[in-house]
């Protein structure tokens, strides 16, 4: 059986009156050349980036890629300049370290792979799967949260204290 695939864009004009109520959020516009884009949030909002964690203007963020199903964007969680910065990195770091291998360096499968890097120390660490470069990511990167996940998975670490025998 062949696998269905999409190969087409679509976009969802935003509408006020389809949103349900628990989905009603404020809006705001934004004007790109001769597109307008209905983004979650008011006009002229601040938010901290999640970079340099300054407090900036919404002005100051560029729209994710998707929107919600009412047609609504959000803005991107880091600000253009840190957005820039971490593209120019990312660029640099795949032109010192050449082209990935044919798997991943965690998991060994083929797939898409991406480059993985510190965040602190702005290093090359590898080229992972998505999906293993967001395993790491979400035990922070860190050395001991991964033995203390392998003793967990070895079923090595103890029941939870509050837990009666």
């Amino acid at each position: 059986m062949r696998k269905a695939t999409r190969s087409f864009k679509f976009t969802v004009e935003y509408d006020p009156d389809l949103v349900l109520e628990k989905d009603i959020l404020p809006t705001f516009k934004r004007y790109d050349g001769d597109k307008i884009h209905v983004i979650k949030g008011v006009n002229n909002m601040y938010q901290h980036c999640s970079s340099c964690y300054e407090l900036k203007n919404e002005k100051e963020y560029n729209l994710q890629g998707s929107f919600d199903q009412y047609g609504r964007k959000k803005l991107r969680k880091e600000c253009r300049k840190c957005q820039n910065e971490n593209d120019r990195l990312l660029s640099l770091l795949k032109k010192e370290n050449g082209p990935p291998p044919k798997n991943c360096q965690l998991c060994d499968k083929e797939k898409k792979l991406y480059l993985d890097h510190c965040h602190k120390t702005s290093t090359f660490r590898g080229w992972l799967c998505i999906r293993c470069n967001s395993g790491l990511g979400q035990l922070g990167d860190d050395v001991e949260s991964l033995e203390r996940g392998i003793k967990y998975l070895k079923g090595e670490i103890n029941k939870n204290k509050n837990d009666k025998d």
